[in-house]
């Protein structure tokens, strides 16, 4: 098998394991709250990058934990803000998980590459080709079926406004993810090195936040000693999180650069999976309207990236 055919084979397990690991985060999430559900879930997280980053790089803990400090001073800043932005964007998505389906969720925070190209424009001053603006408004008309009334009534969704939570979140995925651009390819980082810091200091921030309220925070994490599944729950979610930023490293490694838009448009079939996943694991349902929202969603990114 051809390294291109390898690289889409592990992008569509990205796919696969950015789909599943919401459904796990969901259960926490409604089981025990939305900052508790977080700060365990990174926390295992922090773990798994570090072992991951551990394996890829050459066993090399001095590469992992000091080697870009020491490099450059000015990293710190950079995981600094880029942590911000990752917290206010997970814990908008989890407290989503709340009032929203998760098919809903994951269509509207998916929707970060849009926000990516609003960042490319206003940054590097490059104005996306005339197919992507029209995209775009697809796109949104996208959204607007699935945050709409339907059928003459009103959506949950639609009437709490609980759709802005996963926005948030894809406007702090699309800066995300133009950060990490910036930090692998300006300061030649690892991104095995990228998600591990990135892990670690987003935690950081979430146990700081649970200072605040340290009663309920203790409250809640002794019912992972009284119901074992909350433990497995966290550690799937987590693991797969993992898992999928690994296998999408992988593809994107293994990709011809003039393969890279089609491993972007294979990845974003995890905003279909999570619908489906969250109907077959979850039993959540949605409109027809709704429906027919994420899968113009999902065409609108397949187009979006493929032009």
């Amino acid at each position: 098998m051809t390294n291109n055919f390898l690289s889409l084979i592990f992008a569509l397990l990205g796919a696969v394991f950015y789909s599943l690991n919401q459904i796990f985060n969901k259960k926490v999430v409604l089981a025990i709250g939305t900052l508790p559900a977080v700060s365990v879930t990174f926390f295992f997280l922090t773990v798994f990058d570090f072992i991951f980053c551990y394996l890829f790089e050459n066993r090399n803990i001095d590469l992992c934990l000091f080697s870009p400090f020491s490099k450059n001073p000015d990293l710190l800043k950079e995981f600094l803000l880029l942590s911000v932005v990752g917290t206010l964007s997970a814990l908008s998505l989890y407290e989503s998980f709340k009032h929203l389906p998760l098919g809903v969720s994951i269509t509207l925070a998916n929707l970060s590459p849009l926000f990516v190209t609003l960042f490319v424009f206003l940054f590097e001053g490059v104005l996306p080709p005339l197919g992507k603006l029209i995209t775009v408004f697809l796109i949104l008309f996208a959204v607007y079926l699935v945050v709409s009334p339907s059928e003459g009534k009103r959506n949950y969704s639609y009437h709490s406004f609980a759709w802005v939570l996963p926005l948030i979140t894809a406007v702090g995925w699309g800066f995300f993810g133009w950060e990490i651009y910036r930090m692998v390819q300006y300061y030649h980082l690892s991104p095995f090195v990228v998600a591990f810091y990135t892990s670690l200091f987003m935690w950081l921030i979430f146990m700081f936040l649970n200072i605040f309220d340290w009663k309920s925070f203790i409250h809640e994490l002794k019912k992972f000693f009284k119901f074992k599944k909350l433990l497995w729950w966290s550690l799937a979610g987590s693991l797969l999180t993992s898992l999928g930023f690994i296998t999408s490293t992988v593809a994107y490694r293994w990709a011809q650069a003039q393969d890279v838009p089609i491993i972007e448009a294979v990845l974003s079939l995890s905003t279909p999976l999570s619908a489906l996943f969250s109907y077959l694991l979850l039993r959540e349902k949605l409109h027809k309207r709704q429906w027919v929202g994420i899968i113009l969603s999902f065409v609108g990114l397949l187009v979006f990236f493929l032009s």
